[in-house]
């Protein structure tokens, strides 16, 4: 049987367009709006199927073992995809996955992925990299996407060696001569901007090499692997650690670089010092929001009038406050439930972040009430997660998972304007996106029983009726004054047009 010359194209083309490998678009900052992110730690979220040990790191307050791997792999979070999809989770951000330095140090080993050895490598604790590969097709195949965390400051400590010698060196992949790192010195002075971005992380007997991102060969393997890391794995996003330690014009091009949506770790309460970095990169985390709602809403003699400062504050330093990542807690800092062991002002915190303008990010562990204990912090707030069994039936599990419900109803619109001030004193602080009105406050479970009426500026018509997702059987019609009347007591509220609801499944509807 005869082919034409253009039958035989048409069939190599069609042949390569089936084998070649499927890659998602490159997802952009105003792609990821819409998202809410779940991050996970890798070897603390799930262990491989068929390969469980649910004893190893059981015991959260076993110091020496939690500093250690503790067996969770990439097969384990796709064997557990659903337990975040049915949260109403579209993304996930996983911790880095690159080869670790793996000898002993003073606290531990790199079993959370922040001390390489080799960039090329794949966590050999966490899979191989075909298992990487389908746990992004995976998530993709649910919809959800994947952002990875990427370091590109410093590479893994070694025992009471003296960095930066060609001994110290050798040990990396690819940065093994010596000019590819700072001369030594500890980070003596967070307030000087040169000591930050020129000294090491660490200890004097466990200092993390600080990679030089002047010299040309670091700068531009770091554009490269950057390049290939993302389209390798087809990742959607990348989060930057410890950005605030290398100088920002660095980031400009490693973003572009990475095509895909970035943002960046810079812990520091001051928004025009972090909000300066989403010149560089796309977006940061929300620290100084962050800082600010962890003391308010732990704290019922906190005055929520620096909530409207801090909102203010960043809306003039940021250039685009609706894509900063906002937060209740995360693995560098102490988990909320540590600071208050009251649910109810834990979900104010909640509400306010998975609807506040920004894109939500909520740590593992939040939604089973974890505590962190004895300290809240590193390492008690990186705890396993199978000790739970996963459970979906906890109030945070289903409290989360019907504020996620509530994010897919909402228009666009939602996610692309800015919040407005609906009402604000010592306690309350309320605002408006949309056709939602949120109410939180810090009163937590002292019910102060108290009503206010809340000024509609015409969102919504006389006649209008208001449901609490939250608490269907609350409902409230706007009348002919059309302000909203509303009794507080202590739980977060989040008010919606019915007629808006039709169709959502939520409260029935």
């Amino acid at each position: 049987m005869k082919f034409s010359t253009q039958k035989l194209f048409t069939l190599a083309t069609l042949l390569l367009v089936i084998t070649a490998p499927q890659f998602s678009l490159a997802r952009t900052a105003d792609e990821w709006r819409a998202r809410t992110i779940y991050q996970l730690l890798t070897d603390r979220f799930a262990q491989a199927p068929g390969q469980e040990n649910p004893q190893l790191c059981s015991n959260n307050q076993n110091e020496p073992e939690i500093r250690h791997y503790c067996g969770g792999t990439f097969s384990g979070i796709v064997s557990k995809l659903d337990y975040i999809k049915n949260m109403g989770f579209d993304a996930i951000w996983i911790s880095p996955v690159v080869k670790q330095m793996d000898n002993e140090t003073e606290v531990g080993v790199g079993w959370h992925g922040y001390w390489a050895q080799d960039i090329y490598q794949i966590n050999p604790h966490f899979g191989t990299p075909d298992d990487l590969k389908n746990l992004v097709k995976a998530a993709h195949d649910k919809d959800i996407w994947v952002m990875v965390d990427v370091v590109a400051n410093h590479m893994g400590p070694q025992e009471k060696k003296t960095p930066r010698t060609d001994d110290y060196v050798k040990a990396y992949n690819p940065f093994n001569k010596t000019d590819h790192y700072h001369v030594f010195c500890l980070i003596s002075n967070y307030n000087d901007q040169g000591n930050v971005e020129y000294c090491s992380i660490g200890s004097a007997d466990d200092p993390l090499p600080d990679l030089d991102t002047e010299n040309p060969f670091v700068v531009s393997e770091y554009y490269n692997w950057i390049s290939w890391l993302v389209k390798e794995f087809n990742f959607d996003a990348i989060r930057i650690d410890t950005a605030r330690h290398i100088r920002q014009e660095f980031w400009d091009d490693f973003t572009k670089s990475s095509g895909v949506f970035s943002i960046g770790e810079i812990p520091d309460g001051n928004s025009g010092f972090v909000g300066s970095y989403q010149k560089h990169m796309d977006s940061t985390l929300g620290y100084p929001l962050y800082f600010k709602l962890q003391n308010l809403y732990s704290n019922p003699n906190a005055n929520m009038y620096e909530m409207r400062d801090i909102i203010n504050s960043n809306r003039n330093s940021f250039n685009d406050t609706r894509i900063l990542g906002n937060f209740v807690d995360n693995h560098d800092q102490e988990r909320f439930a540590h600071k208050t062991q009251d649910k109810v002002l834990l979900r104010n915190a909640i509400t306010f972040v998975l609807l506040m303008d920004g894109i939500p990010i909520i740590y593992q562990g939040v939604e089973q009430d974890f505590t962190g204990a004895p300290t809240g912090n590193d390492p008690f707030n990186r705890e396993a997660l199978w000790p739970t069994s996963y459970s979906q039936t906890t109030p945070t599990y289903q409290f989360i998972t019907n504020i996620n419900a509530f994010r897919k109803v909402v228009p666009q619109s939602f996610f692309t304007s800015l919040s407005i001030e609906a009402w604000i004193d010592e306690h309350i602080y309320a605002f408006v996106k949309d056709k939602a009105l949120i109410i939180t406050s810090n009163y937590g479970g002292n019910n102060p029983n108290r009503d206010l009426v809340i000024q509609g500026n015409g969102v919504w018509p006389t006649g209008e009726v208001l449901v609490n997702v939250l608490k269907c059987d609350e409902k409230i019609t706007i009348d002919g004054s059309l302000n909203v009347p509303v009794k507080i007591d202590g739980e977060p509220k989040v008010l919606y047009p019915e007629n808006n609801l039709k169709g959502s499944r939520i409260c029935g509807l």
